[in-house]
Formats: structure tokens, sequence, C-alpha cells
């Protein structure tokens, strides 16, 4: 452990005798934590049914210890940590509605992020005419990756298929 971290006291300040603390809309198990298992719970003490109960590395607790005790998560922190380790902290700050607090640049959204960019390019240059097998070729594999992923809908994409079948592309 980090000097930041090792005078951490896992008690909830609220309630110290209940095990849980506040985590956003969820709560935190404190003597799981302790023992460097990330378990959340709801408000009503129930499973949440998509986040599962994690072992966190080193550099995952630290980030956690960090914030449950209010103090500033540096950037050096997150940098230490590994694409799935921010994926998995940025699938917990967006599910517990701690965005504001937690910011962890996620590889895979960024990811996505690029590929809509990439379609919205692709699309603009075929409207403004350019034809290229190779453009109309990189867009429709993007456009069906896109629908795969769910960014963008079933019936939204196939009318886009049919529009460039109509135009002969």
């Amino acid at each position: 452990m980090t000097d930041d971290t090792k005078d951490i006291v896992y008690v909830n300040k609220i309630e110290p005798m209940n095990i849980y603390a506040p985590f956003g809309k969820h709560q935190i198990n404190l003597k799981k934590l302790k023992g460097g298992r990330l378990q959340l719970r709801s408000k009503t003490d129930n499973v949440i049914a998509n986040i599962k109960s994690k072992m966190l590395t080193k550099n995952m607790k630290i980030i956690i210890d960090k914030f449950i005790s209010n103090q500033p998560i540096e950037f050096e922190d997150i940098e230490k940590l590994d694409d799935d380790e921010k994926d998995y902290l940025a699938e917990i700050a967006e599910k517990c509605n701690i965005n504001d607090r937690l910011r962890i640049p996620s590889p895979k959204l960024t990811k996505i992020q690029s590929d809509i960019n990439k379609f919205q390019i692709l699309r603009g240059e075929l409207i403004a005419g350019n034809d290229s097998k190779e453009l109309v070729k990189d867009f429709k594999v993007l456009l069906l990756k896109l629908m795969n992923s769910k960014h963008i809908s079933k019936s939204d994409g196939n009318e886009i298929m049919v529009t460039m079948l109509q135009l002969g592309l």
C-alpha cells in the first residue's frame, strides 16, 4: 500500500455498526473491501444483477480507497491501470452514478467513439459523392459493426443498407 491509503479506516461514518457504506446509488461492503474484494449491494441490501463481486488489483484498490475516503484521485493512479481494470472501474462508476467523481477513461468507450466518428466521416464522404469501392466497403463493415454493438438500431441500419442498394452502392 502507498502512504496515501495505509491510514484508511473501513468504517461507515454515518452508521459505524453497518458494514456497508454509501457508494453512489449503491453501497459497498467495507469488510470485503478491507480484504481486497469489491462487493456492491443495493440500498436495500440486495445483490445487483449486473455487478459481480471481484477481487481488486493493488492499483484498483488504491483508487477505491481514495474514493471512499474523499481523497483526490491522481492521474498517475489511473495511468497505472491496465485496459481491463479501466473498463471495470468505468463500468462501476457508471452503474453507481458516480461518474462525476470517478472519471475513468474506458478504452472500450474510446474505441466505440472512434468507430462512430469514422462512420460519420465515411457517411459524409458518401453523401458528398465519393463512391469508391473501398470507401463503400469500409462504410458497410462499420455499419454492421455498429449495428451489432447496438449503437445503431437494426431498423436504422437496414434502412441505410436498402438506400445504398437503391443507389447501386
